[in-house]
């Protein structure tokens, strides 16, 4: 996958660099499993690249381990440089992509790959999963080069306005949830189902098992399309909702308790639960639902005796209420933080581009300022050569101009002696 995404990028005209992650000693399934289980944590050699900050951005592969690999972890330790840059996060598993990321496994992959980034400040643009086991949905499938293409656009595209970045991240994290959690209870409750009509203790038949089956089904089914196709994402948390309140609703007609209160119970703790994704309008619309749920509640004649419809209906809007109050209070205060956040980013990168640019500048007025120095230095040459030649030659006609003047001093001093000696 390395070298696949590899060539894809430097297909588009990027320079690529490439960093094997290498373990100081290699172990089996079973070795490398019991360091996981026991000691968490391995040894790897130095990295080459060490320091990511030179870089646009950055992809990260790892093998499914039901977390991240021990190696690459280590290696995410100990290099720098990954604050604010753009990460993509490439794995390779067994069993086809689908059924991992929607059975935990790779859920937990991601997540343990998205805590350690964050740590260090990085931001996930994408992340890619494919089979090294069934050619299907392999490297060299259609699948997989349509992953792969979806990938790389994905890396190249900016990141801003980055307050729409985090809640399209968070909308898309919320929905693999709710698919998680809703195809994991459907697992638990059939062997659960299973093992209770073993012990002749089961308190559904299996035909009202199969309607709430149905409505995990179906439920998962759509918010696996939402999740796969990326259309809808905001539907996701409601179809949750819905479906949440729907199985509740139908479990108690099935069961019928003796209880009233444990209807309400259930419908409250629908509204805490769908808190934690922060949009009151979400609890204000399972509410609306708990209402319709208790009204279907209220009309099955086995019910009508032990529920109080006044008091009950008055409990399930107080908590609505006050459950979606507390959200939206979150909720602004969460945009507030990303609105923050935003300007803070958007001052930094503007203050970037001008220290790029005043930096530029002052390197093409270094570079002018060289030229300028070597010209300079170049006209100072040629006049010193000059002054040189010219000294040269005043220093040998001054030279000349002493022995001339000693060479007539000499016929002089021989002239008069000259006459001395002949008397003329």
């Amino acid at each position: 996958m390395a070298q696949v995404l590899k060539k894809e990028f430097e297909a588009r005209g990027h320079s690529v660099d490439m960093e094997r992650v290498k373990p100081l000693k290699e172990h089996s399934f079973l070795g490398w499993w019991h360091i996981r289980m026991v000691k968490g944590d391995c040894e790897i050699y130095p990295p080459g690249i060490w320091d990511v900050s030179k870089y646009d951005a950055i992809c990260i592969g790892s093998p499914n381990w039901t977390r991240l690999s021990l190696p690459v972890a280590k290696y995410l330790q100990k290099i720098e440089g990954l604050k604010y840059k753009k990460i993509g996060f490439f794995a390779t598993t067994a069993a086809p992509p689908a059924f991992e990321w929607y059975i935990l496994s790779a859920y937990l992959l991601d997540l343990t790959f998205t805590r350690s980034v964050e740590q260090k400040g990085g931001r996930i643009i994408e992340s890619i999963l494919l089979s090294s086991l069934f050619k299907k949905w392999g490297v060299d499938s259609e699948y997989g080069r349509k992953a792969i293409k979806n990938f790389c656009d994905k890396i190249e595209s900016p990141i801003f306005p980055l307050k729409d970045y985090f809640l399209t991240r968070r909308e898309i994290e919320n929905n693999r949830l709710l698919v998680i959690a809703l195809s994991n209870l459907l697992v638990s409750s059939l062997i659960l189902h299973i093992a209770l009509s073993i012990l002749n203790k089961g308190f559904l038949s299996w035909l009202q098992y199969s309607y709430l089956a149905a409505i995990f089904f179906f439920s998962t089914f759509l918010l696996i399309t939402i999740r796969e196709r990326k259309v809808g994402i905001l539907l996701g948390k409601y179809i949750g909702g819905f479906s949440a309140v729907l199985l509740w609703t139908l479990t108690m007609v099935f069961i019928q308790p003796s209880l009233g209160g444990l209807m309400i119970f259930g419908y409250v703790l629908i509204f805490i639960l769908f808190s934690l994704f922060h949009n009151p309008k979400v609890v204000i619309f399972s509410g609306l639902l708990s209402f319709l749920g208790y009204s279907i509640l209220f009309s099955t004649p086995s019910l009508k005796e032990i529920l109080a419809p006044g008091l009950d209906l008055i409990l399930i809007g107080i908590s609505c209420g006050a459950v979606a109050s507390i959200t939206g209070s979150l909720q602004k205060y969460h945009l507030s933080l990303l609105d923050s956040q935003e300007e803070i980013e958007t001052t930094r990168v503007i203050l970037e581009i001008k220290v790029e640019a005043r930096t530029r500048e002052l390197r093409e007025l270094a570079a002018s300022l060289d030229e300028q120095v070597k010209k300079r230095t170049k006209e100072l040459q040629e006049k010193i050569e000059e002054l040189e030649k010219f000294h040269r030659l005043a220093v040998g006609r001054e030279l000349k101009m002493v022995e001339l003047k000693k060479e007539i001093k000499k016929l002089e001093e021989d002239l008069e002696s000259y006459k001395t000696k002949y008397g003329k």
